[in-house]
């Protein structure tokens, strides 16, 4: 996060955005080598540096996300009450409505009901469905009510007439590093119906740059879900963040860029510099990001191998990738196309 202090404004684009997302994973890495004061100290310590990051912006807000590395025991995430979920109410106070306040402390979800006009932001806690958590009852489909009160929120916005964004850390899709499979299907059934008024969802966890189709392509009843890299370096990737261009009369997505940190060239120079790397607009032809956009895209890299190779080069923020099999490829199309598990076994087959 420190490193996000070096960002001028002026590199981000001619105008302030809309609000940050920081996606989680707050805490270090380091396995169960620390404590609650550990976690508490570095969730604050972020907390600080998205406060300055803030202030740099020139008040822009800036929503934080819980991350599977944010608790202690590292994963383990109660369906209410866990100790983290009031720690980061407290130390997130400032950079959340006081509406928020209660979700927040239950179950580390909450909700932004006017981010902007017509807009609203639901902030999600998937680290309680990932795969390395054991504090949840696999038998219950919906631990601690957040899906039913996911659910909730979407009507009550499609209703209004508004639009949502949905902001969470680990994506529910295929990843290679994803949920407990028996809380795939039920979450994203708990988006069934609403995925027209999802304009976009931003998750972390991956760390690498790419997307996926969340829903269900055959039905026309899904939305993109957006995978952006990270901050980190872990298994060699430049650190890298997006930003979004989205419409203003309806916060459709109409383009990403991805801004990366050439760490190479970085060490070298001992100066912290943000590049460039790529708009999806420009490097892949589409005429934005929307659904169908997206859908068509996983069509053309299908069938040009040079249109997917500058995705594949993209993964880790332009770091080396290798190369990628026939069964390499495979696979990386079923995880973009096919989030329920059942779809994307048979697509594996």
């Amino acid at each position: 996060m420190a490193r996000m202090q070096d960002l001028r404004p002026s590199e981000c684009g001619s105008k302030p955005p809309l609000f940050v997302l920081w996606t989680g994973d707050s805490g270090a890495k380091r396995g169960n080598k620390f404590s609650r004061d550990v976690i508490t100290w570095e969730l604050n310590n972020i907390t600080v540096q998205l406060l300055a990051l803030r202030e740099r912006l020139g008040g822009v807000p800036v929503y934080p996300v819980l991350g599977n590395h944010d608790s202690y025991p590292q994963h383990q995430f109660e369906p209410t009450d866990n100790w983290v979920y009031g720690v980061a109410a407290d130390l997130w106070a400032p950079l959340v409505p006081a509406s928020a306040l209660p979700t927040l402390r239950k179950g580390g979800y909450y909700v932004v009901p006017d981010v902007a006009p017509k807009l609203r932001l639901l902030v999600i806690n998937t680290a309680l469905y990932y795969r390395q958590n054991n504090k949840t009852d696999l038998k219950d489909k919906d631990p601690g009510g957040q899906i039913a009160w996911m659910r909730q929120q979407l009507a009550a916005a499609k209703a209004a007439g508004d639009a949502v964004y949905i902001a969470s850390h680990v994506p529910p899709g295929m990843t290679a590093d994803p949920m407990h499979r028996e809380h795939v299907k039920p979450f994203l059934d708990g988006m069934k119906g609403y995925h027209s008024i999802i304009r976009g969802s931003f998750w972390g966890h991956v760390h690498i740059d790419s997307f996926q189709l969340l829903g269900n392509t055959s039905t026309g009843d899904y939305h993109v879900a957006h995978l952006a890299s990270t901050m980190g370096t872990k298994t060699g990737k430049n650190p890298a963040f997006r930003r979004y261009l989205y419409d203003t009369s309806n916060y459709t997505i109409r383009d990403w860029t991805t801004f990366y940190m050439d760490l190479p060239a970085v060490n070298k120079a001992g100066k912290i510099t943000w590049k460039e790397l790529y708009s999806a607009r420009k490097e892949y032809g589409v005429a934005d990001a929307q659904p169908k956009s997206m859908l068509a895209l996983v069509g053309s890299m299908k069938k040009n191998n040079k249109l997917f190779l500058k995705a594949w080069k993209h993964l880790k923020a332009d770091a080396p990738t290798g190369s990628c099999s026939a069964a390499c490829k495979k696979e990386y199309f079923c995880r973009i196309l096919y989030s329920y598990p059942s779809d994307f076994d048979k697509c594996m087959k």
